[in-house]
């Protein structure tokens, strides 16, 4: 045979591995525009198009010093798969990493021909995760995939250790919501949605540990496996009509109590550069990252997020301040950190609230309803001009009105019973071999059922009524407002609640003297009448006279 022609098979069968590890060339469609994240090449890395069944599924940057990757690149699947199954048992790993003239696909490691010491040297292997107190977290998720390009991310090289919690609930949640974003915002609207998911190695963190490998009997390499310290998503939406373009990202710690920090992709640049210390670049441009549709979807993804996060908003706080309160603010700010005796440690921010302001109680009711039913929160109307306690506020009539943004209390944690008490000693849960929510509200060991769910109306007995939690309902007042029907203010621990009765009411001093509240379904107002009234009770039968 002609020594050419040999040479050109020998070139073409090398094309063909290196279309598996070493190149992007074979999946560079999974990059918006063809851009492929810069500044994350150092050394000993990998570029792998991951294969599957004779099929490129996406693109991964995999750092073997670490045997983690530092980033898949994908694109969310437009196929609806809802029967597939969920999980795979059996994990791939990349045989070419170790050897090239192996495997064109990725293999289990006992359909591998390379031994346990070929695989190690360049990757992660399945032992690697046993017996240590981390999960294999996906960075291209499953569930955003189909068929084989879902069986496809089931690979050691698409994984990185990841904290239990914050692997199976927090950011498990973030791609449940994140996914349901994109088909309605981009999928739907003829775009294409394109990610990449990284992670930022840690030099000290790494397992299998020796402290905590319960089978003591065997021989284990330790030490293997870098635990990333953050988790990030960089979003892009792409389509032919630029105004329907719009990008953002996230970035989160990888651990149980986490915080999520919602940003731009220029703002995660700068966050990952100052990470790794060097230059990053995930896309080409910002790609629109400024655009009001970007921001609606996030705003979206906060709600869903509200209580599975700790959130950390950054450059958000100082957005909601009034332009004076904020100079304020700043200039405090600089003064204590430029203390030459601050010490971040010790320094804390304290009664953080947060205020809306409405020119009416009718736009306030309105306002209360929609936030109760599309959120996890309530607008809770405050006495104008923080009125103390059973003192008449001194803007009630004309002027706005004022709610208080809080949590609703069927959320894990609350510290608000069913009926409106405050819980002591512990907040509402599980306790004592009961099947049903509930706290102490006194430290007599009164006591009170918690919500599991949302306290909403039951259409039948037109009384509200929640779950708690073990498959009976009972009554319960929503969180909507801190005023009597004089306009005065309930105590601070005793809102507008039923608290056992039929009527809403509350406490307004230490003393036990109380008034009437109105429904959180009938606001102060003349309702067709030439004087202020409003129901006491709900479904509406008594009511009384108020002071708007």
């Amino acid at each position: 045979m002609d020594w050419r022609v040999l040479l050109g098979c020998i070139s073409l069968w090398a094309g063909l591995v290196l279309a598996e590890v070493g190149s992007f060339d074979e999946c560079k469609q999974y990059f918006c525009k063809e851009f492929q994240p810069f500044g994350f090449q150092i050394s000993h890395w990998a570029q792998i198009c991951q294969r599957y069944n004779r099929q490129y599924h996406f693109a991964t940057l995999y750092d073997k010093a670490n045997r983690i990757p530092y980033w898949s690149a994908y694109i969310l699947s437009v196929a609806n798969c809802p029967d597939q199954t969920s999980r795979k048992r059996q994990w791939f790993v990349e045989p070419q990493l170790a050897n090239l003239d192996t495997f064109l696909e990725m293999k289990t490691e006992n359909e591998s021909t390379l031994s346990e010491k070929e695989l190690r040297f360049s990757q992660a292997i399945n032992e690697d995760y046993e017996d240590t107190s981390y999960t294999r977290g996906h960075l291209n998720p499953y569930s955003f995939q189909c068929d084989d390009s879902s069986t496809a991310t089931f690979t050691l090289t698409n994984a990185v250790p990841m904290e239990p919690y914050f692997n199976q609930v927090r950011w498990h949640k973030l791609e449940k919501n994140l996914k349901r974003q994109l088909i309605e915002n981009c999928i739907s609207k003829r775009g294409t949605a394109y990610l990449v998911t990284g992670a930022v190695p840690s030099d000290n963190e790494k397992i299998p540990k020796t402290d905590e490998d319960k089978a003591g009997d065997r021989t284990r390499k330790y030490h293997q496996v870098s635990v990333p310290s953050h988790i990030w998503t960089a979003v892009s939406c792409d389509h032919p009509d630029n105004n329907r373009k719009f990008s953002f990202a996230f970035l989160a710690e990888n651990k149980a109590a986490s915080r999520l920090q919602l940003m731009s992709v220029e703002q995660l640049n700068s966050e990952l550069s100052r990470l790794y210390s060097r230059t990053i670049k995930i896309f080409s441009n910002d790609c629109n990252s400024k655009s009001q549709k970007g921001q609606e979807i996030l705003s979206g993804i906060k709600v869903a997020l509200y209580n599975t996060f700790e959130i950390l908003l950054t450059d958000q706080y100082s957005q909601l301040l009034p332009s004076e309160m904020k100079s304020r603010l700043d200039m405090e700010t600089q003064k204590v950190i430029r203390s030459k005796n601050f010490d971040h440690n010790k320094m804390q921010v304290t009664n953080i609230r947060y205020l809306m302001s409405f020119p009416s109680l009718a736009d306030w009711s309105s306002h209360f309803e929609k936030m109760y039913n599309e959120d996890n929160l309530a607008c809770v109307l405050a006495p104008a001009d923080d009125a103390d306690p059973g003192e008449v506020a001194k803007a009630s009539g004309s002027l706005a009105r004022v709610c208080t943004v809080q949590e609703q209390k069927h959320l894990p944690g609350s510290s608000v019973t069913a009926q409106g008490w405050s819980c002591v000693e512990h907040v509402c849960g599980y306790r004592e071999t009961t099947t049903y929510n509930w706290c102490y509200t006194s430290y007599d060991k009164d006591w009170d059922y918690c919500c599991t769910d949302k306290c909403t109306v039951n259409p039948s007995s037109q009384r509200y009524e929640c779950s708690r939690g073990d498959g009976k309902s009972t009554k319960c007042s929503p969180q909507y407002s801190t005023v009597t029907v004089s306009g005065k203010a309930c105590r601070a621990d005793h809102p507008c609640g039923l608290y056992k009765k039929k009527y809403f009411w509350c406490y307004t001093d230490d003393d036990e003297n109380w008034e009437y509240c109105c429904s959180p379904r009938h606001y102060c107002g003349k309702h067709s009448y030439d004087y202020w009234w409003c129901y006491t009770e709900d479904p509406q039968k008594s009511w009384q006279r108020c002071t708007p």
